[in-house]
């Protein structure tokens, strides 16, 4: 089968029925169904996705030279200054060679984000993908989650070191966990599987694998998730005032909570009778308090190394070995993409970081207030809660290092596509 690009309507988007590129979109599919399949891990913590991913870049590479077709790169002042800095940080810190594997991973991730985004002259890319991950997470998830509840561990992922909490073929469960739930939001967003009733137990295993995690950063983001998707979608229907009125009253209800109820829940004693219960509670709520000790620890080591060096970082992946050579108390990665993204990339690395906050932030924006033509909202009718991933992967950076994640660069790939669709679709209103 050879690659043939769609005959384009102005402004890009294809007309239905012509030819539609399917070795490209057919091969990101496939490697959309790869994502949750990170274990066992090759040289440098590579994947089965990396090798799908090279394809498609190389495939998108081909098809776009040869039909002469616009490539825009999402995302690229961002990135650029993540490598900036990092590539300085690691010459002025004189890092070991390997950190270069970092940053050729940035540099595959911005290719993949970029391939995807040719989704905008291609719905059948979007549409492989987008089926492809709504019907792999809820089956991935029905057949973890009976692995869990049936004790096969080589498969849930159960180890000595996470207690009882199952990381599956992720190797880690908070990785797990903020996959599924960005998996969930994907879903809905997509109405997909279409049958509502289908649908529903589609959640249900989905929210039943999360919860095997154990991951307290999972239920923290999907809480932060469905009170936003509460929100846009109440402005969808309702109007602004609507939904500025829902956005205010959620921000008030949190803040009375914060003020009046937390102060008087003995947190601590609610921990205690966590860890004496049953061993999925013992392991993840349990053992919160000292979780989040660890992590306020690595942040002020973190903060103090920072301040002691000259702002040009110590080289991607470097925080543990900068932390171990200044004889810090407690040398640990920095779980924090911001923190992470000061000490190892520095202050160029901060502002790229910056760079790609906003960038992704003005996608997000306009998906909650745009609409889609017709063909690509048949595929995702519902794109302000593709959106509603933003600010949840902003959050999740608070306590993971999320820029790597494979699935947060295809979630980007695939909005940056639907807001080149709805900027093609702009100016053909205007021409």
């Amino acid at each position: 089968m050879t690659l043939t690009a769609p005959q384009r309507a102005p402004g890009g988007i294809s007309r239905p029925g012509l030819p539609r590129g399917d070795v490209l979109a057919t091969m990101m599919g496939l490697t959309v169904c790869l994502l949750p399949f990170l274990v066992p891990a090759g040289p440098g913590n590579t994947a089965l996705a990396d090798v799908g991913m090279t394809l498609c870049i190389g495939l998108a590479l081909l098809w776009s030279v040869r039909e002469h077709l616009p490539v825009k790169v999402p995302y690229l002042l961002g990135v650029a200054g993540l490598l900036l800095g990092g590539a300085f940080a690691a010459y002025v810190a004189q890092a070991p060679v390997g950190v270069g594997l970092v940053l050729a991973q940035d540099v595959l991730l911005l290719a993949w984000g970029a391939a995807l985004a040719l989704g905008r002259h291609n719905p059948a890319i979007v549409s492989a993908v987008t089926r492809a991950w709504c019907r792999t997470a809820p089956v991935y998830s029905g057949v973890m989650a009976a692995a869990y509840l049936l004790g096969i561990n080589a498969l849930s992922g159960v180890s000595a070191k996470d207690g009882v909490r199952a990381s599956y073929t992720f190797g880690d469960p908070n990785l797990a966990g903020n996959y599924l739930v960005v998996s969930l939001f994907v879903m809905a967003a997509c109405k997909c599987p279409q049958s509502p009733g289908v649908r529903r137990i589609a959640y249900i295993l989905v929210l039943a694998a999360i919860g095997f995690t154990g991951s307290n950063g999972a239920m923290l983001t999907l809480l932060v998730g469905l009170v936003l998707a509460f929100t846009v979608t109440r402005y969808r229907r309702r109007g602004a005032l609507i939904g500025l009125t829902t956005l205010a009253a959620s921000v008030l209800l949190a803040g009375l909570v914060f003020v009046f109820v937390m102060p008087r829940v003995d947190l601590g004693q609610v921990r205690e009778a966590a860890a004496g219960s049953v061993p999925l509670l013992r392991d993840s709520f349990g053992r919160s308090g000292s979780s989040t000790s660890e992590r306020a620890t690595i942040v002020h080591e973190g903060t103090n190394l920072f301040f002691e060096g000259d702002a040009t970082g110590y080289g991607p992946a470097r925080t543990k070995a900068a932390l171990a050579a200044n004889q810090a108390p407690y040398v640990k990665e920095a779980h924090n993409d911001y923190l992470a993204t000061l000490l190892e990339r520095g202050l160029i690395g901060a502002l790229g970081l910056l760079a790609l906050g906003l960038a992704i932030g003005m996608r997000c924006f306009r998906l909650v207030v745009g609409n889609l033509p017709e063909s690509y909202a048949a595929l995702v009718p519902r794109p302000w809660l593709l959106a509603v991933i933003g600010p949840i992967m902003a959050t999740a950076a608070g306590f993971y290092e999320v820029l790597h994640f494979r699935h947060l660069w295809t979630w980007l790939g695939l909005v940056a596509a639907l807001v080149l669709v709805l900027q093609d679709q702009q100016k053909k209103r205007a021409s």
